[in-house]
Order: C-alpha cells, then sequence, then structure tokens
C-alpha cells in the first residue's frame, strides 16, 4: 500500500523527465479515441449492457487509469476495443481509431478497431498495441519455454529476423525489466509471480508498441513487488515513451501511476479527472468512497468505511442514479432521472452527479466541494514564495 501524496514529488520529476526525453510524433495528439462505445452480452431479451456509451481520448506517452469495483466494465472495455472479448460479448456501437505512425514517427492511416477485419488487426497487434494481462501463469503457455515465447512472438511479427537475433532481442527485452537472461530456459512454474510479470511486460515491449494495456497487473502480488513493478514501468515508459491504459480496482495506486483516471461504475464513466485532482477533490460519491477504502500511511487516524450495499444488476438497472441506493447523498431526483457526464466548470474534469448541477435540491457536501491542492508545472512568483 502506498500513500500517493509521499510519492507526489517522485511522480511528477519523472513525468516531467518523460517529457523531455522522448520525441513524440507528428501525428495526432491522441493514440486512442474511443467515441460512443458500447458492449452488449448476450441478444435480444437476454440482453446485458456491460459497457453504456463511453468516449475517451488518450494522449500518446501518457497513462489513463481505469477504476471501479468488480464488475464495472473496466476490462470489458479494454478487451472490446482490442477486439479480444469473446462471445457472447458484442459490440453494439461506437468506434475506436487508433492513431498509429511508422518507425520514424510519420502518421499511418488511423486504424478504426470495432470495424477492422483480422489480417487489419493482426498488423497492429503487439506491433502498435500489446496488453498484459491480469495472470501471467494463466496467459504463459506451461509447456513451453520463456524463451520460446519471445521466439515466437517475434518470428511471427518480424520474419527478417533470424534465430540468433531474436534470442539476442529476447535477452534484451529480460535485461529492460530486471531479469536475467537465464530465465528463458525456464518454464512458467519455475518463476515467482513477479518474475512473470516482468516477463508479461517485455513480452508486450517486444515490438515497441505505442500503447500498452495493463489488466490489474500487480492484483495477485505482495506490495514489495507491487512497487517493483511499478517503478519499473515508470522506467520504460520514461525510455520508450509508449501511451498506457492501467486497470485496477485500487485507486490509491493510480493516483502515483496515471496521468488521468476515469471511474466506471455500472458500465459507465461517472467521473473522469486528472489524477491529483481526483484524490485531492473528487467530485462523484462512488469516488469518494473508493478513496475511503484504503488507509493513509501519513496523518491521523481515522475509521476506514466501505461504500454498503452491491452494484446493481445490470439486467435490471432502476431508475434514475444507478448509484443512487448506495449514495449517502441521495437526493429526490437521482431516483427519477439519470445524470449525464458533463464537463465542470475546473478545467477538464468531468462528472456525472445531479449534486454537481447548479440548481441542486441539495447543497455541496464539504467532502466533494473540496478545492484540488495541485502543484502547477510554473508556480507564480507568490506560491514560489510561500
Amino acid at each position: 500500500m502506498t500513500d500517493p501524496l509521499h510519492v507526489r514529488d517522485e511522480r511528477e520529476a519523472r513525468d516531467s523527465a518523460a517529457t523531455n526525453t522522448v520525441d513524440r510524433p507528428t501525428s495526432s495528439e491522441f493514440v486512442l479515441e474511443v467515441r460512443d462505445f458500447s458492449v452488449d452480452y448476450g441478444v435480444g431479451s437476454s440482453m446485458v449492457r456491460a459497457v453504456s456509451d463511453v468516449s475517451l481520448n488518450l494522449r500518446r506517452s501518457s497513462v489513463l487509469g481505469v477504476a471501479g469495483e468488480s464488475g464495472s466494465g473496466k476490462s470489458t472495455l479494454v478487451y472490446a476495443m482490442t477486439r479480444l472479448l469473446r462471445a457472447p460479448g458484442v459490440i453494439s456501437a461506437g468506434n475506436v481509431m487508433l492513431n498509429v505512425t511508422d518507425d520514424h514517427g510519420n502518421a499511418l492511416a488511423p486504424v478504426d478497431l470495432v470495424r477492422a477485419n483480422e489480417k487489419e488487426l493482426r498488423a497492429v497487434r503487439w506491433s502498435h498495441v500489446s496488453i498484459v494481462l491480469q495472470s501471467a501463469l494463466s496467459a504463459l503457455n506451461p509447456v513451453l519455454r520463456i524463451g520460446k515465447e519471445f521466439d515466437e512472438v517475434l518470428k511471427t511479427h518480424r520474419p527478417e529476423m533470424n534465430k540468433t537475433q531474436r534470442r539476442e532481442r529476447a535477452e534484451t527485452l529480460l535485461t529492460m525489466v530486471g531479469l536475467d537472461a537465464t530465465r528463458l530456459d525456464r518454464y512458467p512454474h519455475e518463476l515467482s509471480g513477479g518474475q512473470r510479470q516482468r516477463i508479461m511486460i517485455a513480452l508486450a515491449l517486444a515490438l515497441d508498441p505505442e500503447l500498452v494495456i495493463m489488466d490489474e497487473p500487480t492484483t495477485a502480488l505482495d506490495v514489495v513487488t507491487q512497487r517493483e513493478i511499478i517503478n519499473q514501468l515508470y522506467e520504460l515508459r520514461t525510455r520508450f515513451g509508449f501511451a498506457m491504459i492501467f486497470i485496477t480496482h485500487d485507486l490509491s495506486l493510480l493516483v502515483e501511476l496515471a496521468d488521468e483516471i476515469v471511474v466506471m461504475y455500472a458500465g459507465q464513466i461517472v467521473e473522469r479527472a486528472s489524477a491529483l485532482e481526483l484524490y485531492e477533490a473528487p467530485r462523484h460519491p462512488y469516488t469518494l468512497g473508493l478513496l475511503n477504502s484504503f488507509p493513509p500511511l501519513h496523518g491521523a487516524r481515522r475509521e476506514l468505511t466501505g461504500i454498503p450495499g452491491s452494484p446493481p444488476d445490470l439486467a435490471d438497472l432502476p431508475a434514475g442514479c444507478n448509484f443512487a441506493s448506495r449514495c449517502p447523498y441521495v437526493m429526490e431526483r437521482c431516483h427519477q432521472e439519470e445524470p449525464r457526464l458533463t464537463a465542470l466548470e475546473e478545467g477538464g474534469r468531468s462528472v456525472s452527479c445531479w449534486l454537481q448541477v447548479s440548481g441542486a435540491s441539495a447543497s455541496v457536501p464539504v467532502e466533494l466541494a473540496r478545492t484540488p491542492r495541485v502543484k502547477r508545472a510554473h508556480p507564480t512568483s507568490e506560491e514560489a514564495v510561500s
């Protein structure tokens, strides 16, 4: 467990270093653009909407965190975006544009991942977008040595490389993630959980993709190994400049790692803000509940409080706000009308809550009205003196 405030200065310094050392491509500022994206499970009367009208952009070389409880739609969203979602999952609406570049940073034709055929998908997977799955032990083939896993990826996507070159590339990749090249001759079960997860990260970076998706890669690891993996990701991002989507239920981890965070509940985005703004001044009661569910390492003692109740049944969603039955600040309007994700006057952040709409019948509680104390990249002279 980490304290986000305690690591803020280190995080900002690393982000600044990444900005200064990475050459930006000359194409669109966004590597990924998602519009009105919806995903269903099943068809007809048995259909359940697991992701509803999600729109988001991901800037190059930045980290987008996706947070929420189990069943909130986090993994379904990214698996569907990359066309890895299996039946009975179906993309029912929207588009996903992947803006790729060549080895020199020149823009290539954007790829609509929703409408791409298998040949087009094969061309962008691994080369431009890769994924690190939640369970490395399940993702790695138990009957193949680690070196064979790397060899298959490189042989498939880089046919011009010979066997010696593929072996050298695999050794380089393991060194990048802090492992000895001898691990290439091991089977997955002979390695620790942290080593297997590092190998999955190395495999994801084998072809220098522009986007790497991390699906709860540290969930099954102890906190020491988790810290090592997060530090490794910082270093790799600084070195190679790839964008990243990091999925987790642990908001404290995202506050430290991500540039921007979206919070999902019942298949919808309920809040989006910069990581530090969201930590210091949440605007949605669900976000506040998630933040109150982990203990701080500094400051006064306080009693941890969970979020009462359970997420709604996606097959029988209530009228109005999906979070109303669990919300401590619920109003009558919350049971009647469904709120929409709306931009606030504060720059860049959005929230889906009737409390934050002008003319609300109840005043905004102090917990959801705090002013963020986010450091500016270039402080004024008065701030510098203070």
